[in-house]
């Protein structure tokens, strides 16, 4: 079951490298902005990996607090940045 996890978030992170790539052609943000949307990322995927890896082993508690410290925050980091950076009329 580990396997499968891991191989998932493998497969989570390629997708977000894509998509932040593909992003990076369509819109124009300055650098911090993609820094601020790529730590958001890699802060998500990291809190979906921990309680991932804390419900296989059966420390539930522990995988609620990876998704309420590291996945809310990067989610939140993401939605601030793109708010304050991404122009308002974009065609994606």
């Amino acid at each position: 079951m580990e396997l499968l996890l891991f191989f998932i978030l493998g497969m989570v992170f390629s997708l977000s490298v894509l998509g932040i790539a593909y992003l990076s052609i369509k819109v124009l943000m300055p650098i911090y902005a993609w820094g601020g949307i790529i730590v958001g990322a890699l802060m998500v995927i990291f809190g979906l990996g921990w309680s991932g890896s804390s419900f296989l082993e059966d420390i539930p508690q522990s995988g609620a607090m990876g998704l309420a410290v590291f996945c809310m925050p990067g989610m939140l980091l993401i939605a601030f940045v793109w708010r304050k950076f991404a122009p308002k009329n974009i065609k994606i």
